[in-house]
């Protein structure tokens, strides 16, 4: 196993432009968003409710995120291969429940989405936020916008943290290490159509049944490393497994 991973790895790697480098890549992603965020929050001129529409943009965002990784990430759909083979054929290879970890900045290529995704997310909380601004006003529109392109962010904090090397301050941080957990598990490859589908508060794992553990919202949310509370057929298929694993 630890010698198909490593080549596999450096087949990859091989293949990754001498040109690239993750840095600007994540520099690209989040100042982009940044400037998204801050254009449409200055669009927002009167009404301060408005802003409570941030809040069923990042719930919405969650469901779709949960329903892309499980519908067309793990399943193959003509329309969407490619997104399904760079997911499931390439990440799923690239980190395993073996080794989690990247070496160095290079290695964001296989996490981060691709530099023109962005765009994508942009233009669809766009036209989410405008289908919102018809029935609740242009500032409530503007506002559904800034969560979005928040959730798609915190998307990407959120599963690069979770192959970065063991630090204690990850392991401490409350969300990231629940997030850490929950995709170490989500990638032992008898599980990862399964369980733990969210990169995001895992609110529609718990919603949906898909998290691993058997647990209240509050319970699955602030998990942290705990492996004493998953469900017993998630349970058999670890077996003794438990995170973070030494390889790592």
């Amino acid at each position: 196993m630890e010698d198909r991973l490593q080549q596999f790895r450096a087949a990859y790697q091989a293949k990754i432009s001498p040109l690239y480098n993750g840095w600007l890549h994540g520099a690209w992603i989040f100042g982009f968003g940044a400037v998204f965020i801050a254009w449409c929050a200055s669009r927002i001129e009167n009404d301060g409710w408005a802003w409570l529409s941030v809040i069923p943009a990042l719930l919405v965002a969650n469901l779709g995120e949960w329903w892309l990784h499980k519908n067309a990430l793990h399943r193959r759909i003509d329309a969407l291969r490619a997104l399904w083979h760079r997911h499931t054929v390439e990440h799923h290879n690239y980190f395993t429940e073996a080794r989690m970890t990247v070496d160095s900045q290079r290695e964001y290529r296989i996490i981060l989405f691709p530099p023109y995704a962005v765009l994508g997310i942009a233009l669809i909380h766009a036209l989410f936020g405008g289908l919102w601004a018809l029935v609740f006003g242009a500032d409530a529109g503007w506002a559904w916008m800034v969560g979005g392109m928040a959730h798609y962010l915190l998307y990407e904090v959120l599963h690069t943290a979770a192959h970065l090397p063991e630090h204690p301050l990850l392991a401490r941080l409350p969300l990231v290490n629940t997030l850490r957990r929950n995709h170490w598990v989500h990638h032992h490859q008898a599980l990862m159509a399964d369980v733990n589908l969210n990169l995001t508060p895992p609110f529609a794992d718990w919603l949906m049944g898909t998290s691993d553990l058997d647990r209240s919202l509050p319970g699955v949310l602030f998990n942290g490393y705990r492996m004493d509370r998953l469900k017993p057929a998630v349970a058999r298929r670890l077996g003794e497994a438990r995170f973070p694993p030494l390889a790592n």
